[in-house]
Order: structure tokens, then sequence, then C-alpha cells
């Protein structure tokens, strides 16, 4: 009995193998024409993937052109910094010497002139007697 149930059980499997593996050709057509389709997609989409991979690259080159300029401008405005601080220091010097030589030049202060005033003596009375008695 077993070796009839391995029989049937066999008859079984060839049967659904051949039934259902079964393919007409024209599904077998569609079935190609949906590959080929399917392998036009993927090499359209490569072709954009790759123009999109170009444009990176170039878009990455001009933000390193930019980064440079940047940089070379950063750079300029340091040097132009430390120029006009060293120009601001030495016209300061210049200042406080043009204040000094003015000062030697004209000074603040007037000389004054002496006045002498001479002191009128007051004639006390023993001199006013004396006088009028002469």
């Amino acid at each position: 009995m077993q070796i009839t149930s391995a029989r049937t059980a066999a008859l079984f499997l060839a049967t659904a193998v051949a039934l259902g593996g079964c393919a007409t050709r024209e599904s077998v057509r569609n079935a190609q024409a949906s590959a080929d389709m399917a392998d036009r997609h993927a090499g359209t989409a490569q072709a954009r993937a790759d123009e999109a991979y170009g444009v990176g690259n170039q878009a990455l080159g001009v933000g390193n052109q930019a980064l440079g300029v940047g940089n070379d401008a950063k750079m300029a405005a340091m040097t132009a910094d430390q120029k006009a601080e060293a120009n601001h220091a030495e016209m300061m010097k210049l200042k406080r010497r043009v204040v000094y030589l003015e000062s030697r030049i004209n000074p603040h202060h007037k000389k004054h002139h002496r006045v002498v005033r001479h002191k009128v003596q007051k004639k006390t009375a023993d001199q006013q007697a004396k006088s009028n008695n002469s």
C-alpha cells in the first residue's frame, strides 16, 4: 500500500506541474515585452542618474571656486584692516606731533609785561605841617 500511495502522490505532482507550468506563447511574448520595457526604463534612469551626477560635480566645482574667491576676499579684507590700523596709529602719532609743534610756535600763555606803578606816598600830618611852615 505504501507503494501505491507513493505512485499516487507522484502522479498528482506530475499533473500539477504539467498543468501549472504550461505557458502559452502569447504570455511568453508579453513577459518578454515587459522585460524589454523594464530594460529600456532602467537604461533611461541610468542615463538620467549619470547626468545628475555630472551636474552635481559641476555644482561642486562652482562651489569650490566660490569658496576660493571668498577666502581670497577674506585675506584681502584682513590685510586692509591691518593696514588701516597701522595708518590710524601713524595718524595719531602725527597729530600729537602737530599739537606739540603748534604749542611751540603759538604758546597758549602770553607773557605779561610788568607794569610798574609808583606808589604815591601819603603825607602824614607831620610832613604836611613841615611843608606848610616852610
